[in-house]
């Protein structure tokens, strides 16, 4: 889904305007439709220092916070599990950024369908992952005694593998037979018309309707509780639910945030694939570009919303800040030590709002 999304894969040509790849690109054969006229002499390495200045924020940025993560011991596992598979496919995004940058344009179907498996790959983890967090947010409130043996550590282990596995399986074989017709790397057509992308991208509009309709469940359910901190705000049991629900508020910004920039993409997807017309399909390559900009956002800004806004994760990352100063750092060494990081809301607290 985000291969060339943010860049698509133009040859830069030697000696002409930069409209030759457009026209080229559009310039069907009349008789199979398949000939873009592309002359691979004159191809060459695609260098975008801002791309390539992208790819190593995100690489840097993402690397160090997986080591922020590492370190934060006391942090509900299930938070740090799932921030910490967000933050490798974020490490990925980056990284194929980078890889994407250095190929070149007249690249072979398997490199093309390698960077494309990788790419789609990292989508579905992440959005797999999203989902699961929000899945744990609802049973971590609606079955609230629970909750620990139906999400426990070695279970949401599992579950993140599972998506790497199934991420890869599932976009491999998406992507099995679709380059024969094509001479240039233009994920657009592959997409467009295909069957099994049409299942593949109506899964994930449901799936994004589903994860909008339980955060806004669990959204008013937070409402609720919160107007019964109001009626008994001394009750120790209450003030530790409020404190639980900031959590609670900061993991909902991170699958906010994360639907809110990802649907652009499914939507035009969609389209695409429901489409038989190959000139709007390229005319959509654009606003693609665009779409795939915000999920590229999404990758850079996800380290800030699940690392640093956590109090034990800013402070570690303070820690490995001050390395000259050993006072500072045996001071927000004491600081983490006090943090815990949870959701967790009693069942008393449900019972009274419910």
């Amino acid at each position: 889904m985000l291969p060339q999304l943010f860049q698509s894969r133009c040859p830069k040509i030697l000696q002409h305007s930069s409209s030759y790849c457009s026209k080229n690109i559009c310039a069907m054969s009349s008789e199979n439709g398949t000939d873009y006229g592309l002359n691979d002499s004159k191809m060459v390495m695609q260098k975008d220092f801002f791309t390539i200045s992208l790819g190593v924020v995100l690489t840097t940025v993402n690397i160090f916070a997986l080591g922020v993560l590492a370190s934060c011991k006391k942090m509900m596992v299930q938070i740090r599990l799932m921030a910490i598979n967000l933050s490798c496919t974020d490490l990925l995004a980056g990284v194929l950024l980078i890889v994407d940058t250095y190929l070149p344009v007249d690249i072979s179907l398997v490199s093309c369908r390698t960077l494309l498996v990788f790419w789609d790959m990292a989508v579905v983890v992440s959005y797999c992952t999203t989902t699961v967090l929000s899945v744990d947010r609802y049973i971590s409130m609606t079955f609230p005694l629970r909750y620990h043996v139906l999400m426990n550590e070695t279970r949401i282990k599992i579950i993140m593998a599972i998506t790497w596995v199934l991420g890869f399986i599932f976009h491999f074989g998406r992507y099995a037979d679709e380059f024969q017709t094509y001479t240039v790397c233009i994920p657009n057509l592959y997409h467009q018309g295909k069957f099994a992308r049409k299942i593949d991208v109506t899964i994930f509009a449901i799936s994004i309707l589903f994860n909008v309709s339980l955060n806004i469940i669990m959204f008013r359910r937070i409402i609720n509780i919160t107007r019964v901190s109001r009626i008994k705000p001394l009750d120790q049991n209450i003030c530790k639910t409020m404190d639980n629900i900031k959590i609670f508020t900061r993991v909902l910004v991170i699958t906010g945030t994360f639907l809110f920039l990802y649907t652009p993409v499914v939507i035009l997807n969609l389209i695409i694939s429901y489409s038989d017309d190959k000139k709007f399909t390229l005319s959509l390559t654009g606003w693609v570009s665009l779409a795939g900009m915000l999920c590229v956002l999404n990758s850079f800004i996800n380290p800030f919303l699940y690392a640093w806004r956590f109090r034990e994760c800013r402070y570690q990352f303070l820690v490995a800040l001050c390395i000259c100063s050993e006072k500072r750092r045996e001071h927000y060494r004491s600081m983490k030590k006090k943090c815990y990081v949870t959701y967790n809301i009693s069942s008393r607290d449900v019972q009274e709002q419910s």
